[in-house]
């Protein structure tokens, strides 16, 4: 249902008779919005989120209790077109990198605390990844995650010119125009990334005293969050989220691949909702817990204030 939706989505988006030209993904979103429809119905409000519940309310209030379904749609591919890819891209990474994985597992450890309590069959003992201590202590983390999304965004800004512009004394920008700016171009600069600028690099956005290669960062050269009047909103709470769920992830996990090496798969073309497109095949993995820790039971830890991640931005 999902891919049908997805598949369909440009010519949905162009409301050009959709029941007919894209009706796959014209189904599955009504099948989609009748599945949150019943949600709501039947009380889920009551056991969901703060978010959800205020939204619901919002929703009851204005009589608008109707479309909750439709409204909570957009929120879905809000909240997760994006970052479950990017989740994906990163530990697939991290994975395929045993010094990226082992030097993630060292600094995590500084931002987890433990404790420990008797109980009849044992010791119970309990880690917790503070995630307001991430930025304090996980640099790799960050970088690695803006490292991620500078190899994986295909997103492009559009700007309508309002009036004849001329660039560096030699384009002229006609007003009325569309100006479309893609952003891996961009994130390939040599002069800005360096001369590997298309490899990953785990730690390229590491900010060492003495790095050999001083990188002509502008905060517009990292277009994965749009940039000017675009910029996207949720871009600290989807990297605190993102660098959050992969600390626990790495923390708790070993994975490989099913069959041969780590292989980076391509990813999909062709996709206007995701800025950060999905795998073009699926990968098979094989997950287990890491040895030793079995027994450990995880949480997250939110004492004390989780203030903004710095990420580049335009």
């Amino acid at each position: 249902m999902r891919r049908d939706f997805e598949g369909d989505i440009t010519m949905m988006l162009l409301g050009i008779a959709p029941s007919i030209t894209a009706r796959k993904g014209y189904q599955a979103r009504i099948r989609f919005t009748k599945a949150l429809d019943k949600y709501f119905e039947e009380g889920g409000p009551e056991t969901g989120s703060d978010l959800i519940k205020a939204r619901w309310e919002a929703n009851c209030k204005y009589d608008a209790a109707r479309y909750s379904g439709v409204f909570e749609l957009g929120d879905l591919i809000a909240l997760l077109v994006n970052a479950t890819p990017t989740f994906f891209w990163m530990l697939v990474h991290v994975y395929s990198r045993p010094d990226v994985l082992a030097g993630l597992r060292a600094e995590i450890s500084g931002a987890t605390t433990e404790e420990m309590e008797s109980t009849p069959t044992g010791v119970k003992v309990t880690r917790s990844i503070v995630v307001s201590k991430l930025k304090e202590h996980c640099p790799l983390l960050l970088s690695t995650y803006q490292e991620t999304m500078r190899v994986q965004t295909h997103n492009s800004s559009s700007r309508w010119v309002l009036k004849d512009t001329v660039i560096a004394e030699q384009y002229l920008l006609k007003a009325g125009n569309i100006v479309q700016m893609p952003s891996y171009p961009v994130h390939v600069m040599p002069s800005i990334y360096g001369v590997d600028a298309e490899n990953f690099k785990a730690d390229r956005f590491i900010k060492l005293e003495n790095r050999k290669e001083k990188l002509k960062q502008h905060p517009a050269s990292f277009r994965s969050f749009g940039g000017g009047a675009t910029l996207c909103p949720g871009r600290h709470f989807a990297t605190a989220e993102l660098s959050a769920a992969t600390a626990m992830f790495v923390m708790r996990f070993e994975m490989e691949p099913v069959k041969g090496p780590w292989r980076v798969p391509d990813w999909q073309h062709g996709k206007v909702v995701s800025t950060v497109p999905p795998p073009a095949k699926d990968v098979k993995v094989r997950v287990s817990k890491r040895k030793g820790l079995e027994d450990v039971a995880w949480k997250f830890g939110f004492e004390g204030s989780v203030s903004k991640f710095e990420v580049l931005s335009g």
